[in-house]
């Protein structure tokens, strides 16, 4: 089987943290060939076929846990895209002219190549707005795209909000307000990230219990790990210093993982990142889900290896 990761360059991933490093190591444990592509390094405003003959692709030799740089690679070379099997895609939000221009590139591949996620639909979709499909499991959210309906919303929520920047992610943005804050203040971090801010009721949970990533893959579960905030903070991202914990989901947690990955699974989404506050779903992470390290910390598992068995169920069933 001849894979292609596809993303961050080499020298920002961390194997301790990196959801695409551990993968990567599985699938050399198995002697698949991999091939691995910094985007960073590539001109997405290129026509079509320039764009792909532009990468420059590397066969990985080796994961080395404890290096700068985890992917030992050989020289770059140029290769076909249609000679693989799969595709990961694990360029990092935000979803941005950048972002978009690669996966629209990507799209454009031959659908026999199974890519994680599909490129065609992790643009398209919000993931701070899917939860927005599936109310019955989901806190209330709202699409703000003026002040006036930003204003709006925080005015007629009788509960303290969190606002979050449409494009970012990890927790960068959010801002906790209330109908009694100044229209200034409301003002300033409007025109900070507008266009477009998404507005969520504050869940007191994320206090008291924390926020709960589940990960899934081809529409199972492959574990799940609880983040607390550190003293002080009320953002519980791993990125913004919070702890990863042991938590066993609940019933109504796994019955919205089972809907919502029924629901993505044929628009190609595989791989999921659905986040909880309480039993309330907040978020549902299609563009890089990540999370897999601290879940096989907290576990004490080897999620991977449940991910690239699905991942090899996903290419015998295409």
């Amino acid at each position: 089987m001849k894979i292609l990761i596809a993303g961050e360059p080499n020298r920002t991933m961390q194997f301790e943290n990196d959801t695409g490093v551990v993968l990567a190591a599985e699938m050399l444990r198995r002697e698949f060939c991999v091939d691995y592509v910094d985007l960073e390094t590539a001109d997405w405003m290129l026509e079509t076929p320039e764009y792909f003959s532009q990468l420059s692709v590397q066969k990985l030799i080796e994961v080395k846990p404890n290096q700068v740089e985890p992917f030992v690679l050989e020289k770059a070379r140029q290769v076909k895209m249609e000679d693989y099997s799969v595709i990961w895609n694990r360029l990092d939000p935000p979803v941005n002219d950048r972002y978009i221009g690669h996966m629209k590139q990507f799209s454009k591949l031959p659908a026999p190549i199974l890519q994680i996620n599909n490129p065609n639909w992790t643009w398209r979709l919000s993931e701070h707005l899917l939860p927005q499909n599936y109310p019955e499991f989901s806190v209330p959210t709202w699409e703000c795209d003026s002040f006036e309906n930003f204003l709006s919303v925080i005015n007629r929520t009788k509960t303290e909000v969190v606002a979050k920047p449409l494009h970012l992610f990890s927790g960068l943005g959010i801002s906790f307000f209330s109908s009694n804050d100044s229209h200034e203040k409301l003002r300033q971090y409007w025109e900070q990230w507008k266009p477009k801010v998404v507005v969520q009721p504050y869940l007191a949970e994320i206090e008291t219990i924390g926020d709960l990533r589940i990960l899934v893959m081809n529409r199972k579960v492959v574990g799940s790990v609880l983040r607390k905030a550190k003293v002080g903070s009320r953002l519980a991202n791993i990125h913004q210093g919070g702890s990863a914990h042991f938590f066993n989901p609940t019933r109504k947690q796994l019955k919205a993982c089972e809907v919502i990955a029924n629901d993505l699974y044929s628009k190609g989404l595989y791989l999921l990142g659905i986040d909880f506050i309480g039993d309330f779903l907040t978020e549902v992470n299609i563009t890089c889900p990540s999370a897999l390290p601290q879940i096989n910390r907290v576990m004490n598992l080897q999620g991977e290896k449940t991910v690239i068995d699905e991942m090899e169920a996903l290419v015998r069933s295409r």
